[in-house]
């Protein structure tokens, strides 16, 4: 067992006190999580906004920022998820969210000169540097709590961030009506407080990670990519919640960016700023609640795979009923609706991931996670924003999303069944050789 994780023997869950009093070391990264995460949503409503109305602004500069802020995840997603399976996690952590701060505090002067193009490029590479601790992230939390402990503590984690998401992008509506340079200097002090917290951590590395530092690790991505890849191939329920983020997140990249148009175009709550405050505030608030629900359920008897089927469609529904919504009531209704499918979506494939996967293959499959749903948001994302400044309708951007991630959802459930299938049948098929073995060795029992 490594040694950096403490004795993670668990009680009966009616006899303990909650996640976060009982595990000190989940209680920190939870922390730097909080800062870290309410000063990104609150820069963020600044940044989408500068790029939506700024000189050299509109649909598809808002797409770029979207893209920006993406994209990298997918880009660096084998490079980092390699890091995180061979070098030191906590250190893996502490340093992108320093690396973080210096470029926020870059995104603050480029935000003060006016210049967007500045800050698009200053969004993609701060976004590139914080795409490297998304799988150590992830891999982190097999080290501060137990395995029957990680559907409580990523629901926790979901839940955390979806309160700073709605907190982040309603305080970063007010903020923005001021200027952009206020929000991204609170997020700059977030994430100098964010490594803070983490410093306190102990080493955290992969369970039976291969020899080596940074130079060894990089020149072995693809081979480790691969062997990570080949794992859950073998494994249908393990590549099922690998994939299983992807048509959401198809579907969300057309549609967020039709929220940012609605927000600017009907601007309900007074400004475009607090409309777009307001309506990713209540999405945020129910992928908070979203996950809450998925947990119950399972825990109640519910398979697995259905409730990520009903959190994938509850996502497609919300997202058609948000595209042709007129009353700002409904579609504060509606993005509630979306936020809880999406956030289950969210938590219970992730669960799955660090619960079916090894220690060492974890951060790598993690990482394969954010590349593909990633790919498919920032295509969207673009694509939406292309099709918007052609035919002048804000809503084909969501319908284009949505078709992609019907497709991909159709499309992967009918590979998953033909990869079950195939590994049945190549375990049958052991199992019908294994006579014929066994008769070569006399004297041995089939057991």
């Amino acid at each position: 067992m490594n040694s950096g994780r403490h004795d993670l023997s668990a009680a009966s869950a009616s006899s303990r006190p909650s996640l976060l009093r009982r595990r000190p070391q989940f209680r920190r990264v939870w922390l730097s999580e909080i800062v870290s995460l309410l000063g990104d949503w609150m820069s963020f409503v600044a940044v989408s906004l500068l790029a939506l109305g700024g000189e050299g602004g509109g649909v598809v500069a808002l797409a770029l920022v979207m893209v920006g802020h993406h994209l990298p995840n997918a880009l660096f997603a084998p490079v980092a998820g390699v890091l995180a399976d061979r070098l030191d996690r906590r250190w893996l952590l502490v340093a992108t969210s320093v690396a973080q701060g210096a470029l926020t505090v870059a995104m603050l002067g480029a935000a003060v000169l006016g210049s967007v193009a500045a800050v698009q490029v200053l969004v993609f590479v701060r976004a590139s540097v914080g795409a490297l601790r998304l799988p150590a992230q992830s891999a982190v939390l097999r080290h501060v709590v137990a395995e029957d402990e990680l559907l409580e503590a990523n629901a926790i984690a979901s839940a955390t961030w979806s309160v700073m998401f709605a907190v982040g992008m309603a305080a970063g509506g007010l903020i923005a009506s001021l200027g952009p340079a206020a929000a991204l200097a609170l997020d700059a002090a977030s994430f100098g407080l964010s490594a803070l917290f983490l410093w306190g951590l102990p080493p955290m590395v992969a369970e039976g990670r291969p020899e080596g530092g940074v130079l060894s690790a990089l020149a072995s991505v693809r081979r480790d990519i691969a062997l990570a890849w080949k794992h859950a191939w073998d494994r249908p329920p393990l590549l099922d919640a690998v994939l299983a983020k992807t048509p959401v997140h198809l579907a969300n990249g057309g549609a967020l960016l039709l929220l940012n148009l609605v927000a600017a175009e009907r601007a309900f709550a007074g400004t475009a700023a607090l409309t777009l405050g307001v309506l990713q505030c209540v999405r945020g608030a129910g992928t908070g609640v979203g996950p809450l629900v998925g947990v119950a359920l399972v825990r109640r008897g519910l398979r697995g795979e259905l409730a990520a089927t009903g959190a994938a469609w509850t996502t497609f529904a919300a997202i058609a009923a948000f595209s042709v919504t007129q009353h700002a009531a409904a579609l504060i209704a509606v993005a509630l609706v979306w936020g809880l499918g999406s956030g289950a979506n969210w938590v219970l494939s992730s669960a799955e991931i660090q619960r079916l996967s090894p220690d060492r293959f974890v951060g790598r499959l993690s990482a394969i996670d954010n590349l593909v749903l990633t790919v498919g948001l920032c295509a969207t994302s673009l694509g939406g924003a292309v099709l918007v400044e052609r035919v002048g309708a804000p809503g084909v951007a969501a319908w284009l999303g949505l078709g992609a991630g019907v497709l991909a959802w159709i499309g992967s459930q009918w590979m998953l069944r033909r990869r079950a299938a195939a590994v049945r049948g190549r375990g049958a098929a052991e199992v019908a050789a294994e006579p014929e073995a066994v008769s070569l060795r006399p004297g041995t029992e089939r057991r």
